[in-house]
């Protein structure tokens, strides 16, 4: 684990630590235990920090990350999509004080337009999705 934090404290994001993305590994869901990611998946949550670092500067509201890198077993307890980015280690799903998901969603369409990412943005009822798996889809 130590390694893998080292590696997202020397990101330098501003609204972010390390701890945050780290902390979900040890979620459980009806008895199943979620992981860190394994070694070779670390790099490409990298893009998706960014972008979301830059959201939160943006918007000027507090981001709580609710879902990053999902294991098989534990993204079937959650029922999570088959093919889903939480388990390449692309995605996050999050909420922002006081923002609607639709606010939130909005802006991520805006950074993707302007370049910032390619990527996938879902919007749920209580929640983001945002992934940077290179190519658009909006749900």
């Amino acid at each position: 684990m130590f390694d893998y934090e080292k590696l997202l404290s020397g990101l330098r994001l501003r609204h972010f630590k390390a701890h945050e993305i780290i902390r979900y590994a040890n979620q459980v869901r009806s008895g199943v235990k979620n992981s860190l990611p394994p070694r070779e998946l670390w790099a490409n949550i990298i893009p998706t920090l960014w972008v979301l670092d830059h959201l939160r500067a943006s918007l000027g509201a507090r981001i709580t990350l609710t879902s990053i890198y999902r294991d098989d077993a534990y993204n079937r307890a959650v029922g999570g999509a088959a093919g889903s980015q939480h388990k390449q280690n692309r995605a996050i799903d999050f909420q922002i004080s006081g923002v609607s998901p639709t606010v939130a969603k909005n802006h991520l369409v805006a950074l993707r337009k302007a370049g910032m990412f390619r990527g996938g943005i879902g919007i749920y009822p209580t929640f983001v999705h945002i992934d940077t798996r290179g190519t658009n889809v909006t749900w």
